[in-house]
């Protein structure tokens, strides 16, 4: 009996000694080799959201799957200590930008074309979220008066694995006005990161000129024309300053350009083009 218990206490050290090297690997591995531990699957109806009400903690992609007519983007937004989540998505009415100023970990923006699903890996600490699913106009713009929305949780996990982002092909620091495009890359399907390093929310789109068109037709195009000087790619919805994000997009060679939504501004009535914050080429 003596011999036995003592043969468990050392494999129970044994096993004890391994978890500590594979958290110590981990701890030091490249970025590379430690990718989103999480996924989680949402289903998005022209009425409803579906979605698991809670996933464990940390690097988290996050799958948007169109199930309806209606073609939306998503957003993953904390729910404040001591605030309801009812609370939380009625501010989400309206779009406006100060709603996004905090909390907002941005989430897969509408998927290009027809197809019906996109996604995005954000780093989900412990606490409670809403995902809020706005609807978008055929001219690429979020509806602030046609969301839906659905309460989830983050529960902390019982082994903490550091949170990493994979490399990245292209990564697009944005502040205040302006982005800063670090990297370059070839077509295909290629990782891009956003990191949101100044004060205030920004959305990330990427867009590809179409042929014959400038940054000067961007600059020039109204909202209220159907048909836009570029094609758009993909990219993520808005996040708060101090959030990062990546998605996995499909390129095509050609001049990109890097939009937001939230910062286009009304000039004589009429909503112009989306803010341009950075172009890029693609080989």
């Amino acid at each position: 009996m003596h011999q036995l218990f003592v043969l468990r206490i050392r494999t129970v050290r044994a096993r004890i000694r391994v978890l500590l090297v594979v958290l110590a690997a981990l701890a030091g591995a490249a970025p590379s080799q430690v990718e989103a531990q999480r996924t989680l699957n949402v289903m998005v109806s022209d009425t409803a959201i579906a979605a698991s009400p809670s996933i464990p903690a940390g690097l988290t992609t996050v799958v948007m799957n169109l199930t309806g007519k209606v073609r939306r983007e998503l957003v993953v937004h904390r729910v404040p200590s001591g605030t309801l989540a009812a609370d939380v998505a009625r501010g989400a009415v309206g779009r406006s930008a100060k709603w996004f100023e905090r909390w907002s970990f941005g989430g897969p923006a509408v998927p290009r074309d027809t197809l019906r699903e996109s996604r995005a890996t954000v780093d989900l600490r412990p606490g409670q979220y809403v995902l809020v699913a706005y609807e978008v106009d055929p001219a690429g713009r979020a509806r602030g008066d046609r969301m839906i929305w659905r309460p989830f949780s983050a529960v902390a996990a019982s082994v903490l694995i550091p949170a990493r982002f994979s490399d990245a092909d292209l990564t697009i620091r944005v502040k205040d006005a302006r982005a800063e495009v670090v990297g370059s890359i070839r077509s295909g399907q290629r990782a891009i990161r956003v990191e949101n390093i100044g004060g205030r929310p920004h959305q990330v789109l990427i867009a590809r000129l179409k042929p014959g068109k400038t940054v000067a037709d961007i600059k020039g195009w109204r909202r209220d024309r159907a048909d836009p000087p570029y094609v758009y790619v993909g990219g993520l919805t808005p996040m708060s300053g101090g959030m990062i994000a990546q998605a996995t997009l499909v390129f095509q060679a050609g001049t990109h350009v890097v939009l937001c939504p939230l910062e286009e501004a009304p000039r004589g009535g009429h909503d112009h083009a989306t803010a341009l914050l950075a172009t890029f080429t693609v080989r």
